[in-house]
């Protein structure tokens, strides 16, 4: 498989500077945003949205990379003695650096506690919001609020600057009076004059160590508050804190704050002294076909520039996925009636720092050449989705995804839903088109949820639609409502199951027409999870989830499949089902798919990277337009390397392609191939296979049957199942070999001869046993002793002439009612003819007329008319093709066996090829009886 490089890889090339900016990132709690942006070689540029009094954010630089890929990421270097570090500094709506916690340098070590270095202890010119910033990674920098405990900068684990909104806590606060030691109570000037609680807890500069705050056990509100607190107050030597000493109040819990802006810039980095530099490889890696998708909800931490430098090192070329998720990028308002913050679609549809980061991803991509895809799903967060959007159950319960925290559903009958994500699709594009790109985007995932992870049941309850249902129709919703996705829903249900189907395909239809008016020139896609729709049991979701009038061709530029779950666990097999649904059912040709691989959720399961290398070998040989990785995420965290020399390890690579030749018994020839081009190889055109496969070929020393199948869609133009039921494969003969695509003159390779079998179907795919020259050894060769003739009737050997005995008859009725009012077509009856009971039994029939003109079949047996009833023909085996009244058929009579019946009714006993007077085993084996 390709190779997995999880950990740096040892003889660097290169060198990159600590606290380089495009390899710091960012990280906080939900619901504030913030990214992190190069505005520079030696500069970077933080945005930050603050949504609650609580909000903390950290611009962080570990110390083990654990986020690049393990051919680029630096090694563990723990020791930053000697580093200096310079910067100017940039600030707007944080809180002040040179206030009670506020900005600081947070460093945590390997083997001892975390320190607080103040940064404003170390400017050495200008503004707590602006300034110029020095430190010495030394004894002389020290944490604390006064620099007064030594730092072990030797044993760093990560460091990080900490940042909170201009609104943290109660505000700016100070005591009101002073507080002598032993104090219980405070009074405190409150600086947004808000309830201060039981729970909340203060900070105060002086405290002793053993004490870093004070517990709140009161209830007051108002600008000026008397609070009772849990502890004592303990402060260094006992000293009295004066009035108007500062006090921060940090609530016990988060208070929405509106939508915060800040910013934060630093600039002119400077990193010198021992241990400023990391070793780490540079050089990139050949450029290949594996294309590269992307989640925002993954990569807001990282700068853009990090992310289009690597993925353009590993080789990823051309298109880039870029999947907004359902997170992040939103703009929120706090709802007072559903007590959360939730997505406001009256605001710009990217709060700021997505927008930020959005525009110099797509900045850096389109310089790099990538043509960018944006792909949005109908899901959103949970807490951030207005009620009224979700899906829901038949018990009201809104669909909630396995995601930790759950994303929901948006229902597409929701109409301020669906302008929302045009409005988003609208400002993305537009962004597309500002950094000079051209406009595509993805429709992802577009569903009705199926309840997994849950009930199981159909989200398709909600409210608006069931009211758009009822004004649409003018009847009802089905009742009782569907509790389950599994088994067949009853007829009363399928109407309400198949508007809900139409109004997705409404939906998506609406978003394509409506992004059209504005960039007529955009490239559409929809991605599609082929296990969602095709998962086994629970036909209501094929039915539910795809409006194929909707979404077949030519409705989207590209279709895009996925098959995550089934990759991961191996199953190639459900492939089929994948590639018949894009090509078959939607009628995609292969040049108009994209196909996904992927995911390794867990850092700990990397072993499924063999399974989506497979997958990925097995895409690119169905000859896609494009296949693609999900994700960048997972490839940089567990360091898979694609490296397709490795799939030399596979088989049927390079520029093998398998050809199938059918000969039937009728003359007909028809040839297939892997390839994703007819091929022309001995006069027969090999036809691209999309639903048409060999399983692998095998045999075994006793000879017995092979087990090569062939597989089949039943719905291919060529092979129907009409067709297969008829007999027309039957005995064809069949010969599977390889060829080089690339040059068609090199001699075939013939891997295996033989003729179908078995042929057996189930739902929409058939299969047919191939049976190899082999296996005839197993039959007898040679004559042997046998009572019976060994020779069939009319052929050379017996002697009689065919042609003598042939009889024209047609079909007088095809049921007497005994079995139904519908013929099994396997009896029959004629009045014209008149034989004895018996007389066809073991003959033939050839139709001359119908729907089976041309097939032979052997007839079980013959009942002779009666004054009441017709003759009555029964055949082995049903035809394949319905019988009628009037088709015609010619008939023979059939033949035992038996000497009697060589006698009798032929009379032909001369040409009789059997023993019927050799003793049979019993009397071989007969010893003498001394009782006899």
């Amino acid at each position: 498989m390709s190779k997995l490089i999880p950990y740096p890889k040892p003889g660097a090339t290169g060198t990159i500077r600590r606290f380089e900016p495009a390899w710091w990132h960012v990280d906080f709690p939900l619901p504030m945003m913030a990214t992190v942006v190069t505005t520079g070689p030696d500069a970077l540029r933080v945005m930050a949205t603050f949504r609650t009094n609580r909000d903390l954010m950290g611009l962080i630089w570990p110390t083990e990379d654990t986020i690049d890929h393990g051919l680029y990421a630096w090694p563990r270097r723990k020791d930053y003695r000697g580093i200096v570090f310079e910067f100017d500094w940039l600030s707007a709506g944080i809180r002040s650096m040179d206030r009670l916690q506020s900005v600081t340098l947070t460093v945590e070590t390997y083997a001892g506690p975390t320190h607080f270095v103040r940064i404003w202890n170390y400017a050495t010119a200008g503004t707590p919001d602006d300034c110029h910033i020095r430190v010495v990674l030394d004894e002389t920098t020290k944490s604390g609020f006064f620099a007064g405990t030594l730092v072990p900068w030797h044993d760093v684990k990560r460091l990080f600057f900490s940042l909170q909104p201009e609104q943290a806590g109660r505000g700016n606060c100070t005591l009101a009076a002073q507080a002598p030691a032993g104090a219980t109570f405070l009074t405190i000037n409150v600086g947004d004059a808000g309830p201060i609680e039981p729970g909340d807890r203060i900070f105060i500069l002086g405290l002793a160590a053993e004490q870093p705050f004070l517990t709140v056990t009161s209830s007051t509100t108002g600008p000026v508050q008397t609070v009772t607190v849990a502890e004592p107050l303990a402060t260094v030597g006992g000293f009295t804190v004066a009035a108007g000493a500062e006090v921060f109040v940090e609530t016990r819990d988060a208070e929405p704050i509106g939508e915060q802006e800040a910013m934060v810039e630093i600039a002119n980095i400077s990193v010198t002294g021992p241990n400023s530099t990391l070793p780490v490889e540079l050089a990139p890696r050949a450029p290949h076909a594996l294309r590269m998708a992307d989640g925002f909800d993954n990569a807001w931490p990282l700068t853009p520039e990090r992310i289009v430098e690597q993925v353009w090192r590993l080789g990823y070329r051309d298109f880039y996925v870029l999947f907004m998720g359902i997170s992040k990028f939103h703009a929120l308002s706090w709802d007072e009636g559903e007590g959360r913050y939730i997505v406001d679609p009256a605001k710009p549809v990217l709060n700021a720092p997505t927008a930020q980061w959005i525009d110099d991803l797509f900045a850096r991509l389109t310089a790099k050449g990538y043509k960018i895809i944006v792909s949005l799903s109908f899901e959103i967060l949970n807490r951030f989705m207005p009620a009224a959007w979700m899906q829901r159950d038949h018990a009201g319960n809104p669909g909630l995804t396995g995601w930790q925290p759950p994303s929901s559903l948006i229902a597409p009958t929701v109409v301020a839903a669906l302008a929302y994500l045009r409005a988003v699709y609208l400002d993305l594009l537009g962004r597309v088109a500002v950094a000079g790109g051209e406009p595509a985007f993805q429709i992802g995932e577009p569903w009705w949820w199926d309840g997994s992870f849950g009930s199981e049941a159909p989200h398709i309850y909600d409210a608006t639609t069931m009211a758009a249902y009822t004004t649409a129709t003018g009847a009802a919703v089905p009742e009782p409502k569907l509790t389950t996705i599994f088994g067949q829903p009853a007829a009363q249900h399928l109407p309400y199951i198949q508007w809900c189907r139409d109004r997705l395909g409404a939906a998506t239809a609406w978003l394509v027409a409506e992004i059209r008016a504005v960039f007529p020139a955009a490239v559409s896609h929809i991605l599609l999870f082929s296990p969602q729709l095709l998962r086994e049991g629970a036909p209501l979701l094929k039915m539910l989830n795809l409006p194929v009038e909707d979404w077949k061709s030519p409705a989207f530029d590209i279709l895009q499949i996925e098959e995550y779950d089934r990759v991961i666990e191996g199953d190639f097999a459900f492939s089929r089902k994948t590639w018949g649904l894009a090509t078959a059912i939607l009628g995609y040709p292969k040049d108009r798919i994209h196909y996904f691989a992927g995911f390794n959720l867990l850092a700990a399961t990397s072993w499924t990277w063999f399974n989506i290398d497979q997958a990925i070998w097995r895409a690119f040989a169905q000859g896609p337009a494009e296949v693609f990785v999900w994700s960048r995420e997972q490839v940089m965290r567990d360091g898979w390397l694609f490296d397709k020399q490795s799939w030399k390890l596979y088989p049927g690579l390079t520029h093998l392609a398998t050809c199938w030749r059918i000969a039937r018994t009728d003359g007909v020839v028809l040839g297939f191939t892997s390839h994703d081009r007819p091929l022309e190889v001995d006069g027969v055109t090999y036809r691209p296979a999309n639903g048409f496969t060999a399983s692998a070929l095998a045999s075994d020393t006793e000879m017995a049957a092979a087990d090569a199948e062939m597989l089949g869609a039943i719905d291919a133009d060529e092979i129907t199942a009409t067709d297969l039921l008829a007999g027309l494969y039957d005995h064809a003969e069949v010969e599977l070999f390889l060829v080089d695509w690339s040059d068609i003159t090199i001699p075939k390779t013939i891997l295996r001869r033989g003729t179908i079998g078995t042929v057996s179907q189930s739902d929409a795919a058939f299969t047919a046993e191939l049976r190899g020259l082999a296996q005839r050894i197993q039959q007898p060769v040679i004559d042997s002793y046998s009572p019976e003739c060994r020779v069939d009737l009319f052929s050379a050997p017996c002697g009689i002439d065919r042609e003598a005995f042939q009889i024209f008859a047609t079909v007088s009725a095809v049921t007497d009612g005994t079995l139904g009012a519908v013929s099994d077509n396997r009896v029959f009856f004629t009045n014209d003819l008149a034989q004895e009971d018996g007389w066809f039994d073991y003959g033939e029939l050839l139709w001359l007329t119908g729907a089976n003109a041309g097939r032979r079949t052997e007839i079980r047996t013959w009942t002779a008319p009666t004054a009441d009833s017709l003759g009555r023909l029964e055949l082995w085996e049903p035809m394949g093709r319905d019988i009628a009244v009037g088709d015609t058929f010619r008939i023979w009579p059939g033949c035992d066996k038996r000497l009697s019946t060589c006698r009798d009714k032929f009379s032909n006993v001369v040409n009789f090829r059997g023993e019927p007077h050799v003793p049979g085993t019993d009397a071989m084996l007969r010893i003498p009886d001394p009782k006899a």
